[in-house]
This record gives C-alpha cells, structure tokens and sequence, in this order.
C-alpha cells in the first residue's frame, strides 16, 4: 500500500482581507491564533418535478439552490483577538481565507453571525468562538 498524502492541520491560518475591493494584489491579514477551523460545507437543495406521467412511475428531481453554509473559528484569547472579533461582529460582509498547511487556499464572502469567550474556569484556557454564514459559494484553489 502506498504512503498516504493526507496533511495534518498545523500550518492552517485563517485571514480577513483587509485592502479595498478592486484593489491587486489582495492584502490578507492572519485573524488571531485560531485553534479550530471548520471551513463551510455547501449543500444543494433537491427540487422534485414528478408529474402524472414519469417514466417508469418513478419521481423525478433536478438540482436546486446551494446552501453555502456556514464556518466556524475558535481562537486563543487575546486583547488582539478580542478587539478584531468585535469589528468583525460589528462589520458587514467580509472577504475570509483559509490558508491550508500545503499552500492551497479556499476564500469566501460571509459574516460573523456571532462571538462567544470560552473557557472561565480555574486553569482554564480562553477561547474566542467566530461564527460565519457564508454568502456565496467558497471558492479552492490548489496549491502552485
């Protein structure tokens, strides 16, 4: 059997485009130390078309609107990372990537749908939890 070419997650940075639109070459900056991405997982609704007459008595669907879903970011806690995740709650839709450990990339357009601080406890480790809804179908790019 050959070696697997799965990658592990160390290396994966998450980043808020911060330069104008229109504006070449995208400028990104890092959002935190995340922890935790869970990148969007679009979905595609079904639409059903049976009619009186199907062939073989059999329904029949065509593909329907795609969910873009949502993404999910936890960060270590910090002054830093607070006073962003408050601009990012507050802001309007933003430009996001994900930047993989290989050198691939998957951007999309959304916005925070919420923050929460995590982990108050003795010994505890703070955590800042970013929702996303995605607007927009994400889009990859393999590594060069």
């Amino acid at each position: 059997m050959a070696e697997s070419e799965g990658i592990t997650a160390d290396g994966m940075g998450f980043y808020h485009r911060t330069s104008a639109a229109g504006i070449t070459p995208k400028v990104w900056a890092e959002i935190g130390e995340a922890v935790s991405i869970t990148p969007p997982n679009p979905t595609r609704e079904a639409t059903e078309f049976t009619h009186l007459k199907s062939p073989n008595k059999t329904r029949e669907w065509k593909p329907g609107m795609i969910e873009p879903g949502e993404m999910n970011v936890v960060l270590n806690y910090t002054p830093a990372a607070r006073v962003k995740a408050d601009a990012l709650f507050s802001a309007g839709v933003g430009e996001f990537q994900i930047q993989y450990p290989d050198g691939s990339t998957e951007t999309m357009s959304g916005f925070a749908t919420g923050k929460t601080t995590e982990g108050g406890e003795v010994s505890g480790r703070l955590t800042l939890n970013l929702p996303f809804k995605v607007t927009g179908l994400p889009v990859y790019e393999e590594a060069e």
